[in-house]
């Protein structure tokens, strides 16, 4: 599969259109506060190279208030993909499914700051054109506490699949360092989706707690 050319997005296929994501998140309702609980941690088991970003796909289990998902993957993108009142550095896409197949998307807007370490560890065992087999887990890159947007879209890549669950956290405790985002943009130079049309699409937006087992 040959890489996505994010210069020209307009060519990215794409059948759906009325619900995509990423939206600007600034126009929101005030919402009451959303909890979520890592209820079995979020292991990785493999680093691919999939020509758009790292992706890193395990296995886990998640509470949202009064839903269950299932963690498959997370992967980055770089800058962040959702507008909020400010610009961020990049924004961390945590892959959830439900029982019947359902999706939700986790995304944690990510600041500038110190890196964390499991970022570099994800850097170090990263391999152009290849997967390969790793041990790490994500917990620590889900913020204690935030600000939280909750709404429906799609996935951000092709096939661009509505009926999306969007979870999007803008928080400061978890941060990117400029030398862990220089070293992704050096393997993938800008891998952000433009704004789409909100399309008068509804969204919440209320705090954000992280929850405990």
């Amino acid at each position: 599969m040959p890489p996505l050319d994010y210069h020209h997005q307009d060519t990215w296929p794409n059948g759906f259109g009325q619900q995509q994501t990423p939206i600007d998140l600034r126009d929101a309702t005030a919402a009451d506060p959303s909890t979520l609980t890592i209820e079995e941690p979020w292991l990785v088991d493999q680093e691919i190279d999939d020509h758009v970003t790292i992706r890193l796909t395990g296995h886990g289990r998640t509470q949202i208030d009064q839903t269950q998902w299932h963690f498959i993957q997370a992967h980055l993108h770089v800058p962040a993909e959702h507008q909020t009142t400010h610009q961020c550095a990049a924004e961390w896409h945590f892959v959830h499914q439900s029982a019947i197949g359902a999706l939700c998307v986790v995304a944690v807007l990510l600041p500038l700051g110190d890196g964390a370490p499991v970022m570099d560890s994800a850097l170090d065992h990263f391999v152009t054109r290849s997967a390969q087999p790793v041990a790490l887990q994500l917990d620590s890159l889900l913020p204690p506490k935030g600000t939280v947007y909750r709404y429906l879209g799609s996935l951000t890549t092709p096939p661009l699949t509505e009926g999306v669950t969007w979870y999007v956290i803008d928080q400061t405790a978890v941060t990117i360092s400029p030398h862990q985002r220089q070293r992704f943009q050096q393997l993938f130079p800008d891998n952000h989706r433009q704004l789409q049309a909100r399309n008068d699409r509804p969204v919440l937006r209320g705090p954000f707690l992280q929850g405990s087992k």
